[in-house]
C-alpha cells in the first residue's frame, strides 16, 4: 500500500512538472514573440509616424515665420529707412505691427546696428549693449556672419513667456550689415505637442543645432546630445547624415532613435524611444502568466490527486471488498492482522481469531441453486455483524467460511460471544427468497447451524501458524457433530 501510494505521488509529480514546464514554455515563446513584434513596430512604424508628425509640426510652427522674417530683411524700404536714419520711429512701429498681426507672431523686431535701438510694435523699447546678458545674443549674431538663426530666450516684452526668435541680418543693397530684423513666437503649441507625442510613445523628442546643442526638447533637457547618455557615441553620425534610424542596446535596455535634417532651419531633429514601458507591460503580462501556469498546475494537480486518489481508494476498497457479501477479504487479512497485532501488543491485550464455517452449506447448493446459497451467505454475514463489536472485522474467508478478527478480547469473552451467535443461528432459520418454495421447507425458513474454530494469537506467532491452529480447531467441531465451538 505505501510503495503503491509513493508510485502514484511520484506519476503525479511528473505529470505536474510536464504540464508546468509546457504552460511557463508556452508563455515564454509567446513573451519573446510579443516582444520581437515589438520591437518590429516601434522601429518600423511607431516612430517613423512619430517623426514625420513632428516634423510636420516643427515646419508649420517654425518654418513659415523663417520664411516671412526673410521677406522682412529682403524689404528695401525698411533697409532705407535704417540707412537714412530712422528719422521716423513710428513708422517702423507701424509697419512691425503690421507684420505681427499678419503673421501671428507674438512680436515682430528691428534692432539697427547704427543706433542700436530695439524696435518693437509698441515703439522703441531700449538700446541695446554688449553689457547687458540680455542683448547678448544680437553681437554674437552680427559677429557671426550667418545669415538667420533660432533663439529660444524670453521676451524682451514679456519675461515670464518663452519664445522661439528668429533672428535674420538686414543688409543694403551693397550687402553692408544694417541690423537684424526677425520674428518672436510663442512656442507653447509646438512644446505641448512635443510633450503629447512623447508621452505617448514615451520617448525624447529634441531639436538640435549642427554644434549638437539642444535647442528645444519636450522634456525640457538643456545641453548637448554629448550629456545624454547612449546618444554621445551617435553624435557625429546623427548631425551629419540626412537621416539616422539607430537600434540602441545598453544594459538591457533597447532603445530606437531616429534623427532628421531640417535643411530651412539648420537643426537636427532627434528622437528616441525605449521599449521600456511597453516591454515592463509585456514582462508585467509574463509574470501574470507564470503565477496563472502554476495555479493552473497546482489546481489540476490537486484535481488529478483526488480523482486519481479517489480511483485507488476505490481499487483498493475493491481489491480488499469481498464483491458478494461487502465484508474484507482474504487479501486484506495480513495488513490488518499485522496492524491489530503490533497495536494489541503495545497495549498488552489479547487477540483472538475465529473461523466460521456453515454447516452442511454444499446440501444447500445442491437442493436450491446457488443463487439461494449466496444468498444464504450474504444473511449470515449480517447476522454476523449484528452481534460483534465495532472494533471486530469479520473477512468472508472463501466459500462458506468466515474469519473473524476480535482486537482486545480474551479467550472467555470470544467463546460467550461466538456461543451467542451460534446459538442465535440454530434457534432462528435463515428467510429464503420469496420465490424459493422448494421441499422439505416449504415455509421459506431454512435451518442454518455453524461450527467455530477459535483460538488466541501467541506472542511471536505468525499469522499462518495461528490460522493453522484455528483450522484445526474448527475441524474438530466439524469432527464433533458440527454446530458447536472448539478452542485451539
Amino acid at each position: 500500500m505505501p510503495l503503491r501510494a509513493a508510485r502514484r505521488h511520484n506519476i503525479l509529480a511528473s505529470f505536474g512538472a510536464l504540464m508546468l514546464a509546457g504552460l511557463v514554455g508556452i508563455a515564454l515563446i509567446s513573451f519573446l514573440r510579443a516582444r520581437d513584434l515589438l520591437h518590429r513596430q516601434i522601429s518600423g512604424t511607431t516612430l517613423p509616424l512619430t517623426s514625420d508628425t513632428i516634423y510636420a509640426g516643427v515646419e508649420n510652427d517654425l518654418l513659415q515665420p523663417v520664411l516671412a522674417s526673410g521677406l522682412m530683411a529682403r524689404n528695401t524700404l525698411l533697409a532705407d529707412k535704417l540707412a537714412r536714419g530712422e528719422a521716423d520711429p513710428d513708422r517702423i512701429a507701424a509697419y512691425l505691427r503690421g507684420v505681427q498681426e499678419r503673421t501671428g507672431a507674438v512680436t515682430a523686431f528691428l534692432v539697427s546696428d547704427r543706433t542700436r535701438s530695439y524696435h518693437h510694435p509698441s515703439g522703441v523699447l531700449k538700446q541695446v549693449s554688449p553689457d547687458d546678458p540680455q542683448d547678448r545674443w544680437y553681437f554674437r549674431f552680427r559677429d557671426s556672419g550667418r545669415t538667420f538663426e533660432i533663439n529660444i530666450d524670453r521676451d524682451t516684452a514679456d519675461l515670464q513667456r518663452t519664445t522661439a526668435f528668429i533672428n535674420v541680418r538686414l543688409l543694403d543693397a551693397d550687402g553692408r550689415f544694417l541690423g537684424v530684423v526677425g520674428l518672436g513666437l510663442d512656442i507653447r503649441s509646438l512644446m505641448a505637442q512635443l510633450q503629447r507625442y512623447q508621452q505617448r510613445y514615451g520617448g525624447r523628442i529634441l531639436l538640435v543645432d549642427q554644434q549638437g546643442r539642444i535647442k528645444l526638447a519636450a522634456d525640457r533637457t538643456t545641453g548637448s546630445l554629448d550629456d545624454i547618455v547612449g546618444l554621445a557615441p551617435h553624435r557625429r553620425r546623427i548631425l551629419s547624415a540626412p537621416s539616422t534610424a539607430l537600434h540602441l542596446e545598453r544594459i538591457g535596455r533597447t532603445s530606437y532613435v531616429s534623427s532628421r535634417r531640417i535643411p530651412e532651419l539648420d537643426w537636427v531633429l532627434v528622437v528616441q524611444q525605449t521599449s521600456s514601458l511597453a516591454l515592463r507591460q509585456l514582462e508585467n503580462l509574463l509574470a501574470q502568466n507564470l503565477i496563472a501556469a502554476v495555479l493552473i498546475s497546482l489546481v489540476l494537480l490537486s484535481l488529478a490527486q483526488l480523482t486519481v486518489g479517489r480511483q485507488q481508494r476505490e481499487l483498493e476498497r475493491l481489491a480488499s471488498t469481498d464483491s458478494l457479501t461487502g465484508l474484507l477479504n482474504r487479501s486484506a487479512f495480513e495488513p490488518l492482522f499485522q496492524h491489530h497485532v503490533a497495536e494489541t501488543r503495545h497495549r498488552r491485550e489479547p487477540l483472538a481469531v475465529a473461523l466460521i464455517d456453515i454447516d452442511r452449506f454444499k446440501q444447500v447448493n445442491d437442493h436450491y441453486g446457488h443463487p439461494q446459497g449466496d444468498d444464504v451467505i450474504c444473511q449470515l454475514g449480517r447476522r454476523i455483524v449484528q452481534h460483534i463489536r465495532p472494533v471486530d472485522l469479520l473477512f468472508r474467508w472463501g466459500g462458506e467460511e468466515f474469519l473473524l478478527l476480535l482486537p482486545g478480547c480474551a479467550l472467555p469473552r470470544a467463546r460467550d460471544l461466538l456461543e451467542r451467535l451460534r446459538s442465535d443461528l440454530h434457534d432462528q432459520p435463515v428467510a429464503l427468497p420469496e420465490r424459493t418454495s422448494l421441499p422439505p421447507f416449504p415455509d421459506q425458513l431454512l435451518p442454518v447451524t455453524i461450527s467455530i474454530g477459535l483460538s488466541v494469537h501467541r506472542s511471536e506467532e505468525s499469522s499462518a501458524e495461528l490460522l493453522q491452529r484455528v483450522d484445526e480447531a474448527l475441524y474438530s467441531a466439524k469432527r464433533g457433530g458440527r454446530d458447536r465451538l472448539c478452542i485451539a
